[in-house]
């Protein structure tokens, strides 16, 4: 079974609670969701609850499904909104801990999930980075290259690498300041 295979008389199965559609929607777009979520996140694990958790709000509310609306764009929107609630979480939970670095000993659930919110948040930011920007942070941050050696890799001089890197860590400052403004 394939997308394809989603008709308009399916979709409207599901609005009207047939479980028959609801199996059809979810052997077709179970492991495409679970997939692009992983993509974000990732996590094997955290993509599997998110995903399952998506298919039963799809359930759940399956007398809202609009037939005449595009399904496939409704369950990407609605696992793109659950990774970035799922990091915007895990950002807020990773703030607090540097803050209160006591409470990490605990290590709660919470704060694990605020720790990859936080990681999440970063990875995003530092995808969308200009192309150089982004080469030169990953180069420093997750190789653990020298400025030195950066410059000497990519044939730049040592202050562009210097002001990249400076960009790059304000981009990401900038982005968790607003998340905590909002959440904190």
């Amino acid at each position: 079974m394939t997308v394809s295979d989603i008709n308009l008389k399916t979709i409207e199965a599901l609005r009207l609670g047939d479980h028959n559609a609801f199996d059809q929607v979810f052997i077709v777009y179970y492991f495409k969701i679970k997939n692009f979520i992983y993509g974000l996140l990732k996590s094997e694990a955290d993509a599997e609850e998110l995903t399952q958790d998506l298919f039963m709000k799809l359930w759940i509310n399956h007398e809202k499904i609009d037939p005449q609306k595009s399904l496939n764009a409704l369950l990407y929107t609605m696992a793109r909104n659950a990774a970035f609630n799922f990091l915007e979480h895990k950002l807020v939970h990773d703030s607090f801990i540097s803050r209160y670095p006591q409470a990490e000993s605990s290590e709660s659930p919470d704060e694990l999930l605020f720790a990859k919110e936080k990681e999440l948040l970063i990875r995003l930011m530092v995808q969308q980075m200009p192309v150089q920007r982004k080469r030169i942070y990953q180069m420093s941050k997750e190789e653990g290259l020298t400025n030195d050696r950066i410059a000497q890799e990519l044939n730049i001089s040592k202050k562009t690498v210097e002001n990249q890197l400076s960009l790059a860590l304000k981009d990401i400052r900038n982005v968790i300041s607003c998340f905590l403004a909002i959440f904190l």
